[in-house]
């Protein structure tokens, strides 16, 4: 028997509100993103923490004091000291041994005079485990070192000439030597992108022995500025900063050579 008009319109919207529901019911998880990866998107009960970067620079091992004196010693025997050294790391990354990674994502501007800027927590939590590596880039990459990306200072007191390319340095390390006439002599080592090449470099640090808790950890990358002068290239500052050649902006061979010298300025503080 068929049913009278009123139940069989009733029956009818029950069975399409079922429907609808089977169809597009919340319950089921969202996507990932197309830039989520699944490595580094930790299970909802994992245990994770809260990490925190900081940056400290170095002479030989010992503290760097901004200054106008000359208290330090290259590998070339130049006496120097520093009065400015700024500069950007870009997409610091942890890496843990399991594979599973956490990132800050874009650049980070790191000032030696300005105390806040050399630390910074990663976003988000952390996985917990043993660390296999920090990395990063020293400088900013091609798609980051864009003219007019930042707007305000001190970021954008980095800008790179528009006549050499554009963009923004890499580092700005300045200070004072004693030259061959026994005269203090500044020297401007600013590296960037010449003419759109790309001098930034990446940075990889072995973080073996070090973990992330579920109280949460910290580490610190040291950057040795004597080393930008000592291997495997031998700075023998008179030769890059004088009457005749004062700095190395315009300078390809030495920006390559100031990016190769990298390789062994930085190192992770001892847990």
């Amino acid at each position: 028997m068929n049913p009278p008009p009123r139940s069989l319109s009733l029956w009818a919207l029950a069975s399409a509100l079922s429907l609808s529901v089977g169809a597009c019911g919340s319950s089921d998880p969202a996507p990932l993103t197309p830039d989520a990866s699944i490595a580094d998107v930790p299970a909802a009960d994992a245990p994770a923490a809260s990490v925190a970067i900081a940056f400290a620079h170095t002479v030989g091992g010992a503290p760097l004091a901004l200054g106008t004196t000359t208290p330090y010693t290259n590998a070339a025997g130049n006496a120097f000291g520093v009065t400015r050294l700024s500069y950007f790391v870009s997409g610091v990354t942890l890496r843990l041994r399991d594979g599973r990674s956490v990132t800050a994502p874009g650049a980070r501007y790191l000032d030696a005079a300005m105390p806040a800027t050399l630390s910074f927590a990663l976003p988000g939590a952390a996985p917990v485990g043993e660390l296999a590596s920090i990395t990063f880039v020293m400088g900013l990459p091609p798609e980051l070192n864009i003219s007019g990306a930042f707007s305000s200072s001190p970021e954008s007191l980095m800008e790179w000439p528009e006549m050499m390319g554009g963009g923004y340095h890499h580092m700005k390390f300045e200070g004072r030597y004693i030259n061959r006439e026994g005269a203090p002599f500044n020297f401007m080592a600013h590296s960037g992108g010449l003419n759109r090449a790309d001098y930034s470099f990446a940075v990889t640090l072995d973080a073996s022995g070090r973990s992330i808790t579920s109280a949460g950890a910290s580490f610190t990358v040291r950057m040795d500025v004597a080393e930008w002068f000592t291997r495997p290239n031998t700075w023998d500052l008179n030769d890059y900063f004088n009457a005749t050649h004062r700095g190395i902006m315009g300078d390809a061979a030495a920006q390559a050579s100031l990016r190769e010298n990298g390789a062994s300025v930085f190192s992770l503080a001892a847990p």
